[in-house]
């Protein structure tokens, strides 16, 4: 069994530096935003007055990453991921002290948001899920499931003591508070970094022929379609789980301490979802995997949507959402580790991430266009629950592909 295959366990043993790095890298660089936006959501809109379909536009300067991300993805291919992390280390705490000096014209609050999305798309998944490509191969799954489990391990931790923190001192020394940490851990992890692996030397070593080749064989790749598909229907409701999830709870009828403590709880369903995911990937067909758990937030929307709005069905619905949330990241590494050489790895998880980062825009656009409307979350709730079921049944297609298309690293 998996469980006591020792070649299995020697390679996290082995490569427990990349591990370590990569997990923390993540889970304090922009994939902690996912944890932090929303503590600092009512505070903002009670003290500037704004309206919260304005707010939930905020999503929407992720469209940024279909033009930022694809050139992050080439560059952590050719000069590797120390290099190409270390930008985002030293330059995303501007973000933060723009926030930190609002004056009440949300002008202000886009600016800093496109500022984080430019700078911190360098601390991303396609840059740092690349130690564990170069270096796994017989635990995988496990491996990226534990890179992966850096930002809601953080955010488990980091939330409800932001929430404290901004209640104590304020939003803006909040937004110094996070600096601090993000800067502090963001370091480490660059200490902890391994050497550079030899494939960086031999990417740099290709012709500039060979390159462009490159980009012939993704867009001839069927996978390559199926994936960015599923994941754009997938992702349309990811402005609402990440900026929106505490003002959505509250709407529901949670009071707000108890909302902080269901994001919290968000956070360990994510974790469980990446170990989850993780395992199973290492011994499941991985297009299987990838439509049961992917389909998950489907259920917890519904859940979220319904008028039965007590604890227990909040929380269920909450954690179904993280369990999601968390084997999603697990999922696209596999199957692009997958299908894709590795000189091509990190372009293609960009590419995929742009795709997650243009839905994310749509949704936010779609969600505001809503709550003008409506008012109300559950219009878009229902809406979510729908392309996130077709988002997951799409994957299942991955499994039809030739032998020979489905061949790994």
């Amino acid at each position: 069994m998996i469980l006591f295959n020792k070649t299995y366990w020697s390679e996290p043993v082995e490569h427990w530096r990349a591990l370590l790095s990569a997990m923390i890298g993540l889970g304090f660089g922009i994939g902690l935003n996912a944890y932090t936006t929303s503590m600092f959501a009512p505070h903002l809109i009670k003290e500037f007055g704004w309206t919260k379909s304005a707010f939930a536009l905020l999503g929407s300067f992720s469209l940024l990453m279909l033009v930022v991300q694809p050139i992050t993805g080439r560059l952590a291919d050719r000069y590797g991921v120390k290099r190409v992390a270390s930008v985002g280390v030293f330059c995303l705490p501007v973000a933060f002290f723009i926030y930190a000096n609002m004056t009440g014209d949300i002008r202000m609050l886009y600016a800093a948001s496109i500022v984080q999305m430019t700078l911190g798309s360098v601390t991303t998944t396609p840059v740092y899920s690349r130690l564990v490509a170069e270096r796994f191969v017989h635990a995988r799954g496990l491996a990226f499931s534990i890179v992966m489990s850096g930002p809601p391990i953080a955010g488990f931790f980091i939330a409800p003591m932001l929430d404290g923190y901004i209640n104590a001192h304020g939003w803006r020394d909040g937004y110094y508070w996070l600096c601090v940490v993000s800067l502090s851990f963001s370091v480490l992890s660059l200490l902890l970094m391994p050497p550079q692996h030899s494939s960086i030397k031999e990417h740099a070593a290709r012709t500039k022929a060979d390159r462009r080749m490159d980009y012939k064989v993704i867009v001839r790749s069927p996978a390559f379609w199926i994936l960015i598909a599923g994941m754009l229907l997938i992702n349309l409701p990811q402005s609402l789980i990440t900026s929106q999830i505490k003002l959505m709870l509250i709407d529901s009828g949670a009071a707000s301490a108890m909302a902080t403590n269901l994001v919290s709880i968000f956070a360990v369903g994510v974790v469980a979802g990446r170990f989850a995911c993780g395992l199973t990937l290492d011994r499941m067909a991985a297009h299987n995997v990838a439509a049961w758990c992917l389909g998950l937030p489907g259920i917890g929307l519904l859940l979220l949507a319904s008028p039965f709005d007590s604890t227990p069905v909040l929380m269920i619905g909450i954690l179904l959402l993280g369990f999601a949330q968390g084997g999603e990241g697990d999922i696209i590494a596999y199957l692009v580790a997958r299908h894709f050489r590795l000189n091509i790895y990190s372009l293609v998880m960009s590419l995929v991430g742009a795709t997650i980062a243009s839905a994310t825009a749509i949704g936010s656009i779609l969600l505001s266009t809503s709550l003008r409307y409506w008012d109300d979350f559950v219009p878009f709730l229902y809406f979510s629950t729908v392309v996130t079921l077709l988002g997951a049944l799409l994957l299942l297609l991955l499994g039809r592909l030739p032998v020979d298309q489905t061949k790994g690293i």
